[in-house]
């Protein structure tokens, strides 16, 4: 709402400073996680735990072994048996 509004005020530094903001104030995060939570199933702790096991890109996530992303996200949460 705030980026829209500064672009109807024409104040166009301000709305890309703001943008840039959003998906960071939305899920609480840090700038680099911004990429990992670009997908729907990853939360913010999900997000770091793969960021911390080297997955810090989609891209890299997509092309990393599943039993490495398998084992970052046991890792992240606790799983019930």
């Amino acid at each position: 709402m705030v980026t829209v509004f500064s672009n109807r005020l024409g104040w166009h530094n301000m709305e890309l400073l703001l943008s840039q903001f959003q998906s960071r104030l939305s899920f609480g995060i840090q700038r680099q996680l911004c990429d990992l939570v670009r997908i729907s199933l990853l939360n913010a702790q999900r997000a770091r735990a793969l960021f911390d096991a080297g997955f810090t890109t989609v891209s890299e996530l997509a092309r990393g072994d599943p039993a490495d992303v398998e084992t970052a996200l046991r890792n992240a949460v606790p799983f019930k048996r």
